[in-house]
C-alpha cells in the first residue's frame, strides 16, 4: 500500500477514535520470534495481562505482523527526551516510538540494538538529531514532500511501512490485552 493510502487510513482512524494524545511503540526482533511476553521489559516481572476495551488510561499490547505494538491512548508511555527505556527495549530489536499529546508536542524516535538512532521532534524531518539521523531516510525520501513536517497520520503510516505493524478501527473496537503493573489502574 502506498504511503498516501496508509496516511489516509490513519487520518480516518484518528478522526474517529484517537484525537487527543497517543503513544504507539512498535518492537521488532532482530533475531528470533517476539511475543507479548516483551511486556516484562516495560512493566517488570510482576505484570498481568487483562482483556479490556481499548479506552481510558493504560497500555494495550498485541502482536502486529512481525512486531509487537504497545498503545497508550493518553500518550507518555515513553519519552523521546528520556531514551533509556527505549534503548532497553531495543536490545536485539528495532523500536519505533511515536507520541503526541494534548499540548501539541509530537515526536518520533527510532532505536535499534540498544541505542536510540534518531529523534524527530515535532515530526519534522528537518529537525532530526541523533547518532544516525538518516536511519529512516529510505522512507522519508519516498514521501510527496520529504522535508515537510509529518502529520500524525503520515507518521503512523511511516511506522507501519517500516515495521509491518498495522493499527485499525477493528482492533480499537475489540477487546485487547491491557498491561497491568504497579502504578497502573
Amino acid at each position: 500500500m502506498a504511503h498516501d493510502e496508509l496516511a489516509l487510513h490513519y487520518e480516518r482512524m484518528l478522526d474517529v477514535a484517537l484525537d487527543v494524545g497517543l503513544s504507539w511503540t512498535v518492537l521488532q526482533s532482530l533475531g528470533g520470534p517476539i511475543s507479548i511476553q516483551v511486556a516484562e521489559l516495560v512493566a517488570g516481572p510482576d505484570y498481568e495481562l487483562e482483556e479490556s476495551d481499548v479506552e481510558g488510561s493504560g497500555v494495550f499490547i498485541d502482536e502486529a505482523g512481525p512486531s509487537i505494538m504497545l498503545l497508550d491512548l493518553r500518550g507518555g508511555l515513553f519519552s523521546c527526551y528520556r531514551p533509556s527505556e527505549l534503548e532497553r527495549l531495543s536490545v536485539g530489536a528495532r523500536v519505533w516510538h511515536l507520541e503526541w499529546n494534548v499540548n501539541g508536542n509530537a515526536c518520533l524516535t527510532y532505536a535499534t540494538d540498544g541505542r536510540v538512532r534518531l529523534t524527530m521532534p515535532r515530526l519534522d524531518p528537518g529537525e532530526v538529531y541523533g547518532p544516525d539521523p538518516h536511519a529512516l531516510d529510505h522512507l522519508l525520501r519516498r514521501l510527496p514532500e520529504p522535508s515537510a513536517p509529518l502529520s500524525h497520520a503520515s507518521a503512523m503510516a511511516l511506522v507501519q511501512r517500516d515495521s509491518g505493524a498495522h493499527l485499525d478501527l477493528e482492533w480499537l473496537d475489540g477487546p485487547q490485552y491491557k498491561l497491568i503493573y504497579s502504578g497502573e489502574e
